[in-house]
Order: C-alpha cells, then sequence, then structure tokens
C-alpha cells in the first residue's frame, strides 16, 4: 500500500474509530450518570483496531523491501497476531465502567437474586449455589473498571443474564460511580482527533 495513503487516509482514519470508541463509553456514562456494561469482545475488535497500523505498515514495507518478506519483517506481525490470541483469550465476559467497587457488588448480588441465584464468594472465584457454576470477578475501583466472566463454556449463559440484569439494576438504582475512566477516554479521544487531523494534513514531498 502507498505510503502517502497509508498516513494521510488509513492511519487517521483508524485513529477516528478508535476516538469514537473512547467517545462513546466517556459519554454515555457521563452524560448518562450510570455506569456501562457490555461485552469484552467489543474491546477485543478495539485491540484489532489499535494494533492494524502497526500490521499494515510491516505489511506495507515488506511488499516494498527488493529483499521480500525477510524473517526480521515477519516478525512484528507474528508478534501481533500472538497477542491478538491472548487477548481473545482474556477478553471474554462482559466490562463495566463508571463504577465503585460497593455499587458493582450490590448489582451483581441483586442481579443473581433476581434469577434466582444465591452467590457464595470465595478468594478468587463467585460460585452460584444453586448450579455450582463458577465467575470470575476483577474490580479496579480505583479508576473505575471490572470485568465478570465465566471460568467455563456451561457457565456462558449465566454470566450474559447477569450482566444483562446488573444494566437493568444500574438504570433504575442510583449508587456511588466513578468517572475517572470516562474522563481519561475523553482526553485520549481528543488526541486521537488531534493526530488524525494533523496526520490528514500534512505535506508529504
Amino acid at each position: 500500500m502507498n505510503s502517502t495513503i497509508l498516513l494521510k487516509v488509513a492511519f487517521p482514519t483508524i485513529f477516528i474509530l478508535m476516538a469514537v470508541f473512547f467517545f462513546f463509553i466517556a459519554l454515555k456514562t457521563l452524560a448518562g450518570r450510570r455506569p456501562l456494561v457490555f461485552s469484552s469482545r467489543w474491546l477485543f475488535a478495539f485491540m484489532c483496531l489499535a494494533f492494524l497500523p502497526n500490521i499494515t505498515n510491516s505489511i506495507s514495507m515488506g511488499l516494498s523491501s527488493p529483499h521480500g518478506f525477510t524473517m526480521i519483517a515477519w516478525m512484528s506481525p507474528l508478534m501481533f497476531a500472538v497477542l491478538l490470541v491472548f487477548f481473545w483469550i482474556q477478553m471474554r465476559g462482559y466490562m463495566a465502567f463508571a463504577i465503585s467497587d460497593t455499587y458493582f457488588r450490590e448489582a451483581l448480588l441483586a442481579s443473581a437474586s433476581s434469577l434466582g441465584f444465591s452467590i457464595e464468594e470465595t478468594m478468587s472465584h463467585l460460585k452460584i449455589k444453586e448450579t455450582g457454576q463458577e465467575m470470575q470477578v476483577a474490580i479496579q475501583g480505583w479508576i473505575g473498571t471490572a470485568q465478570l466472566k465465566s471460568t467455563g463454556k456451561e457457565s456462558n449463559e449465566t454470566v450474559k443474564e447477569i450482566a444483562k440484569e446488573m444494566t437493568k439494576y444500574f438504570r433504575s438504582t442510583p449508587g456511588k460511580m466513578n468517572f475517572m475512566t470516562s474522563y481519561l477516554y475523553l482526553i485520549i479521544g481528543a488526541f486521537m482527533v488531534a493526530m488524525s487531523v494533523w496526520m490528514f494534513t500534512l505535506k508529504i514531498k
């Protein structure tokens, strides 16, 4: 791919799409004044988009090189491919933004109860007493994010139903929120828009 097209069209477009992702999360939580819950697979799609410029640039350099694709030229795309596989494995379940520790925990327990489940809390997992299914919860209360995911395929559907109920809970029940990630995403989104405008207007000799 022509380097001018990459720099002035492809990269700015990718950065704008990434900015839209950041703005969506930030404005949805700040304007809506309630936490946002969605599938972690959307974050995986974002990671694919974030790596796309590097992968595209590596392939472009390999195609334009007189020596073709050498081992070094292949290393960068392969490294990013391995990272994407790792992210695909890690980014299961659901993410929540603009939450506090207590607000997320209250929503989780209330949502499980509304589905007829009671939760047994262990050191690293949550166990549904009625079915024996287990889930993992990772809460980063200081930045306002949390992840809920299943530990096996048998609990995927249960986690999905709990996530839906948590969205309903956040809509109807106010609680303490943390907008640190929301404000950070606003800044990152604005920076990416500025980068896109700069690259688009860049004069290449």
